[in-house]
């Protein structure tokens, strides 16, 4: 399953991108001061939207060391806590399959995740899970 989603330790670029976010849209330079202002409660709406989504769907972890997944029956033992998420590196990252939908979700920097997928049925079957944590997504 990894090499259907990855290539390279990169998500394969035939892949489309909606990013989900704290915010409704890139911050721009005069806003770059509010990713200093978010709070642990606001950086858990992340990992929320995570168990909500392992609750409907089956979600295999991502190791781009082995090149392979894993499915995960309890989605918290891999979520990262908040003091680690803030002192981790790009290489220790989440990165998600969800096989029945056919996309990736991975963490990326700015408090931002990035869902991969090749159709825009996968977007409208997610917004109501982004949603209802408060958390925004745009192209």
């Amino acid at each position: 399953m990894y090499h259907q989603y990855f290539k390279d330790w990169e998500v394969r670029p035939e892949f489309k991108k909606e990013f989900v976010s704290l915010w409704s849209d890139w911050l721009g330079s005069e806003n770059l001061h509010k990713l200093d202002e978010v709070t642990e409660n606001e950086w858990q709406r992340f990992n929320q939207l995570l168990v909500l989504l392992s609750n409907d769907f089956e979600i295999e972890h991502v190791n781009n060391e082995k090149r392979k997944t894993t499915p995960i029956s309890n989605i918290s033992s891999v979520l990262s806590g908040y003091k680690e998420s803030m002192n981790k590196d790009a290489t220790k990252f989440s990165q998600f399959i969800i096989p029945e939908l056919g996309c990736a979700i991975t963490e990326e920097w700015d408090y931002t995740y990035i869902i991969w997928h090749s159709s825009n049925g996968v977007v409208e079957k997610l917004s109501p899970y982004i949603s209802s944590v408060k958390l925004c997504h745009f192209e």
